[in-house]
């Protein structure tokens, strides 16, 4: 569902791909993250995604009380603080999505799916 605004000039809407591009972009720049990872509706398993398909690892639910619930799923770097990394995305996810978008965030969920190198 796309977040809409209103004013005393228009209306504002924003596609939902722009929500998980920017979430897409803050998770890639947080530190110990190998990538976003998707998952193979025929397989049930989980692939890393290149850069032009980022979004695919972003879920994003609108409450009915106007926040957001945001679900990422990711790779991680082997030998890396799963907790540290998974809190340092999660405040910088927010922060990022309640200031570019002016949208409370209800909750970040990250779902590490896999390690990598």
């Amino acid at each position: 569902m796309p977040v809409k605004y209103v004013n005393n000039y228009g209306k504002v809407t924003i596609d939902d791909s722009v929500i998980s591009n920017i979430i897409a972009a803050t998770v890639m720049q947080s530190y110990g993250v190998v990538g976003l990872a998707s998952r193979s509706t025929k397989d049930d398993i989980y692939e890393l995604l290149r850069l032009e398909n980022m979004n695919k690892g972003v879920e994003i639910y609108k409450r009915d009380n106007g926040t957001i619930d945001i679900y990422v799923s990711i790779f991680i770097l082997y030998g890396i603080r799963i907790p540290v990394v998974s809190q340092n995305i999660i405040d910088n996810v927010k922060y990022k999505v309640e200031k570019s978008l002016n949208v409370r965030v209800n909750s970040v969920n990250i779902l590490v799916q896999g390690i990598g190198k």
